[in-house]
């Protein structure tokens, strides 16, 4: 963590302001800074598969949440643009299940004007590669200025 990363009233402020299905999974942004984010989640059974392991979908939504959030941090929250997601892609390469405490843990690989490209690690408590990938983004409109 740097001394540019948002304290954790700020990191609640962007918590709460991360909409739609973000807040159904149930996830915790556990860092945010230039260049990067970290979002933590407690497996629980809603989570899983039918083999009983990390549903796809929801290593898919971390990922994509973490990556786009690294590329739109700003100095002030209430300036920080939406992430559009252009393409994406992940590998999977390892099973978590229920209990488990899974950690994305985002970068920005390059970044122009309006378009970005970040890279994702699923990690266990272990620290053990559950998920990888990457995947190019937009910058879009003011977060302040869509519907809560």
């Amino acid at each position: 963590m740097s001394s540019t990363d948002y304290s954790r009233d700020q990191l609640q402020q962007v918590h709460a302001s991360v909409t739609g299905f973000f807040q159904d999974v149930g996830c915790e942004l556990l860092a945010y800074g230039p260049e990067h984010a970290t979002l933590v989640l407690n497996l629980l059974p809603r989570h899983l598969n039918n083999a009983s392991n990390m549903h796809g979908g929801v290593m898919a939504t971390l990922m994509d949440v973490a990556m786009g959030l690294c590329g739109t941090w700003e100095a002030d929250p209430a300036d920080r643009r939406v992430a559009l997601t252009l393409s994406m892609n992940i590998n999977f390469s390892r099973a978590a299940a229920a209990g488990s405490r899974v950690r994305a843990q985002a970068k920005c690989r390059s970044s122009g004007h309006k378009v970005f490209m970040a890279s994702c690690d699923l990690l266990d408590e272990q620290d053990r590669l559950i998920a990888f990938g990457e995947g190019v983004f937009k910058r879009g409109a003011l977060r302040r200025e869509l519907p809560a």
